[in-house]
């Protein structure tokens, strides 16, 4: 009976934020900071990079520098640009290694708001599409 109360849905999976959607090697941060689309606005800044090394992943990589605030505003602020990206990756065009950098005004808003201004510059740049089937 408990099994049933604390199972998860079968589809949860592909939502799921795992160890390979990481952008974790210096090199690859580098290569993304040398020939990234940049996006960016007052709040952050986006670097995207198409790869063409024939997987359809998607990876995310986090810059917060001390400049957002206390550690405590720093978390807060990558915890809710992961959360973004956990839920919109399967409308974003695959291949793609993303850098999120935030600044100072990063931290201010709430999550809404935050999800719209990313969103916002994926779309400027065509790689966001709303109308993808998930």
């Amino acid at each position: 009976m408990q099994d049933v109360l604390f199972k998860q849905p079968q589809n949860s999976k592909k939502f799921a934020f795992t160890y390979i959607e990481r952008l974790h090697a210096q090199k690859d941060f580098n290569k993304v900071f040398k020939n990234g689309l940049k996006l960016e606005n007052k709040k952050i800044k986006i670097l995207a990079y198409k790869r063409n090394d024939g997987t359809n992943l998607l990876r995310l990589g986090l810059v917060t520098p001390k400049k957002v605030g206390s550690a405590v505003a720093r978390n807060r602020t990558k915890r809710r640009l992961r959360e973004i990206f956990r839920t919109n990756k399967y409308l974003l065009e695959p291949t793609l290694d993303l850098i999120f950098i935030s600044k100072p005004e990063t931290a201010l808003l709430n999550y809404n708001n935050l999800k719209e201004v990313v969103l916002s510059l994926l779309k400027s740049a065509k790689l966001y599409n709303s109308r993808a089937n998930v």
